[in-house]
């Protein structure tokens, strides 16, 4: 029921026609109606005071129900006497001349004369009310005229009791630029033009349109109507308005106008495609429709108050889209103008109590978005097949391998924490003599000197000053990509490992260590001496795992490929961060040896560079990357070390085994390709998209919010259900679910969704809707100038 045209019974030939005129006002109906006549004054003069809403009701008055309308208030003024204006207390007061008259000066909503008049006219005649139009049932009314087309009787018979007659047929070019502009948002090109000119044939338009309905510009100009209706952004819209993984939700829309998907299907993917029984990929992805809300990755929000706008936004936007209703109003009191509870607003709010999310909704990291589905391509999924078992079967030969040195771990945790607390595995911090860039960064060196850069002293982030060790400051030109290239002499010595510090500091902007992106990226690490190479044979950084993507390993950065590389992503929570080399063999070097090294930074994000840093050397091929003196293997393993094997825990034991396989020279092959296939698996893994889905949990608790207000927690506990004076679910379980709110929605019992949909598309293709008041069916919104017409469609 989604395409135009057939679907909604509306014949190609009447869709280009435009053929609705301007209604001719001022002519006095046989009969003043309420809900056409009557409703439009009261709902925005009256209903604020004397209407649904008991909480701003005054003078115990009220007039939207005829019942009450007709009872003595207090003082025993009788509001409304049937056929008798002159007794009736509204009337009185209305055409009052004093400071008696309604409504007050105060609230600055006047009547004119003619709606007074009409007021009065509507007591004398009997003072019939009428059920809002809107939440009548619906049923099809006979056609008032004959006709060739059923819709065209409604029209004709209006224009002619307003004295009107039908605009003349269109001539074929303009009928064919209106009916291509309608359904594809294009202009017909010339060549269409001209072949519709040409032929002939009886049924030419409905060829063109029949071309046009499975064109896919018509899916697109659907699409675009549908998403901007249910608020779809490609940025999550709060603070820092990142980028969004909702796009194959687009696509699913898209998809399903091209296929002409039943609403009620479409429906039901959307608000409940994750509680459908084994649902498919395609179904899951519509549900992305209950995350499209904007959400934050502040972190300084409080997540309940978060959670409470999330959930408002889902009820405010689906009732807006399936039922043409303000229910949002009823946030924080009972609607003033319809018939909606604020018991019915957090009703509706509970039945998406289910959906699995948090307040805070990380942009980032292995967490970002919270439940997401990955949606691979056959050959990704084939090539993580693959990998997958090659990774098992690496994992497997590692293991192997560690269960071959297990006799000698006793003795090498004693040689460790000897060589520990001897200070063998020292680093030592390298002066560089020179430093430069490929592409024009200024990199300037501290040694000795102070260091004259704001929130750097060396070893913390204060604004004091100190000596700068080695330190390498960028400055200057912020190219997109960058090599530095930096010179030193070790000195006499044996070198069986090279560090790496990524030197923090507050006043970059890239999480405190990069030049510009929200990430920094080492692609490569090269070394040369005397001309000759010096190769790396494994990495490792002291980087948590959150803080270094999984697709960016620091093996990536000895890969030989400056398309992958090492990379910290958020920021860091250690308090300085490296990158450690192991040697492949090791490097003698005397007093005037000279060593060049390249830290290329080549990767896809612009200005992922280093800020500041520092090189160092250890003659210890085990060393950790700690960049402190005296934390040179994790300070969890020393610790744990330090106990007695019977003394530790399981995750203290657990510490030393990973440090014993990455420090066992024998291990290194088996490790390495470990590494490489893990790398491998993340840069796939990387590269498939995903989507934000819903995935339902265990329901929280639903309270009714006084005034809206979500630190008060004393409000009843509600429980799924639609407004009430609609009527009620019966679910099969304990609980009504959202596939219970989308069955009721798509049902002939709910009143509301098929009007509000039919006049959608009437506004697209005539440009004025049945009702002018899309989003609002309510007493606030437009009586419809054909109010047959659109139940009939």
């Amino acid at each position: 029921m989604i395409s135009a045209g057939y679907s909604l019974g509306i014949s190609p030939r009447f869709l280009g026609v435009l053929c609705l005129s301007a209604v001719s006002a001022g002519l006095c109906p046989a009969q003043v109606r309420f809900n056409r006549d009557i409703v439009p004054i009261v709902a925005d003069t009256c209903f604020r005071c004397h209407g649904p809403d008991k909480g701003s009701r005054m003078a115990g008055m009220r007039l939207d129900i005829r019942e009450e309308a007709l009872k003595p208030t207090a003082d025993g003024t009788i509001p409304i006497v049937p056929g008798d204006p002159e007794k009736s207390g509204i009337i009185q007061r209305i055409f009052a001349t004093n400071a008696r008259v309604m409504p007050p000066p105060y609230i600055h909503k006047e009547l004119t004369q003619a709606q007074k008049e009409t007021m009065r006219r509507w007591v004398a005649e009997g003072a019939k009310y009428e059920g809002h139009w809107a939440y009548q049932p619906i049923e099809r009314p006979a056609l008032p005229v004959p006709a060739e087309n059923p819709i065209d009787a409604f029209i004709e018979d209006r224009l002619a009791r307003e004295g009107l007659k039908p605009s003349p047929e269109a001539d074929r070019r303009t009928l064919l630029r209106r009916v291509t502009l309608d359904l594809t948002g294009l202009p017909p090109t010339p060549e269409e033009v001209s072949a519709f000119l040409k032929d002939s044939s009886p049924d030419a338009y409905e060829k063109v349109v029949d071309r046009l309905l499975i064109s896919p510009r018509y899916a697109e100009q659907q699409a675009i109507h549908w998403l901007d209706a249910v608020r779809y952004a490609d940025t999550c819209g709060f603070h820092g308005d990142n980028a969004f993984p909702a796009w194959p939700y687009r696509d699913y829309v898209l998809h399903a106008f091209r296929d002409n998907k039943p609403f009620d299907e479409f429906t039901r993917e959307q608000l409940a495609g994750d509680l459908l029984p084994s649902p498919t990929i395609e179904q899951r992805v519509a549900s992305a429709y209950n995350r499209l809300n904007r959400t934050s990755a502040e972190g300084g929000i409080q997540p309940k108050e978060y959670l409470a706008k999330y959930a408002a936004d889902r009820v405010r936007t689906t009732v807006a889209v399936w039922m043409g209703s303000t229910l949002g109003c009823a946030e924080c009191h009972d609607h003033k103008f319809d018939p909606f509870t604020q018991r019915d607003f957090y009703s509706m709010k509970a039945f998406f109590a289910d959906i699995k999310e948090t307040g805070l909704v990380p942009d980032r990291g292995p967490k970002a978005w919270g439940s997401v589905l990955a949606i691979p391509t056959p050959e990704q999924a084939s090539r993580q097949e693959s990998l997958k078992s090659q990774l098992e079967a690496a994992r497997e030969r590692l293991a192997d391998r560690m269960k071959s040195l297990a006799a000698g771990r006793a003795e090498w945790e004693k040689q460790l924490l000897a060589r520990f607390q001897a200070g063998d595995l020292a680093w030592k911090e390298q002066r560089p003599l020179t430093a430069q860039s490929a592409h024009g960064a200024l990199l300037k060196i501290y040694n000795d000197e102070p260091v004259d850069f704001t929130n750097y002293d060396g070893s913390n982030l204060t604004s004091s000053r100190g000596p700068g060790n080695g330190l390498v400051v960028a400055g200057g030109p912020n190219p997109d990509t960058e090599i530095y290239t930096v010179t030193f002499r070790p000195g006499a010595g044996v070198w069986k490992a090279l560090e790496i510090e990524v030197v923090q500091d507050e006043s970059l902007p890239g999480i405190r260590v990069a030049r510009g992106a929200d990430r920094l990226v080492i692609s490569e690490v090269e070394a040369e001496m005397a001309g000759r190479p010096i190769r790396f044979s494994q990495a490792t950084a002291n980087t948590n795992t959150s803080n270094a993507p999984p697709e960016y390993p620091p093996i990536a950065a000895i890969d030989g490929d400056v398309k992958t590389g090492w990379a910290m992503a958020t920021y860091n929570d250690v308090s300085k961060a490296a990158l450690a080399l192991r040697l492949a063999e090791p490097l003698e070097t005397d007093a005037g040896s000279l060593v060049t090294l390249r830290l290329r930074q080549e990767s896809e994000f612009r200005r992922a560079t280093l800020g500041r840093f520092r090189v160092a050397l250890s003659a210890a091929a085990d060393s950790w990357p700690s960049a402190e003196p005296g934390k040179e293997i994790p300070e969890r393993v020393s610790k744990a070390l330090a106990k007695a094997e019977g003394d530790r825990n399981d995750a203290e034991r657990k510490a030393i085994d990973d440090h014993f396989r990455w420090a066992s020279a024998e291990a290194q092959p088996d490790l390495v390709a470990v590494e490489k296939l893990e790398m491998e698996s993340g840069l796939l893994d990387a590269s498939i998209e995903r989507t934000l889905v819903t995935e339902a949990t265990e329901p929280t608790e639903t309270r009714i919010l006084a005034r809206g207000n979500w630190m008060d927690e004393t409000g009843a506990v509600v429980t799924p259900a639609i407004p009430a004076f609609l009527g009620k679910l019966t679910p099969d379980g304990p609980r009504a679910t959202r596939l219970d709110l989308a069955n009721w929605l798509v049902s002939p019992t709910n009143p509301l969704t098929a009007r509000v949909f039919a006049n959608r598309m009437w506004r697209q293709f005539f440009g004025t809707g049945i009702t002018k008041t899309l989003d609002d069916l309510g007493s606030q919104g437009e009586w419809p100038t054909h109010p047959e017409l659109l139940d009939w469609l």
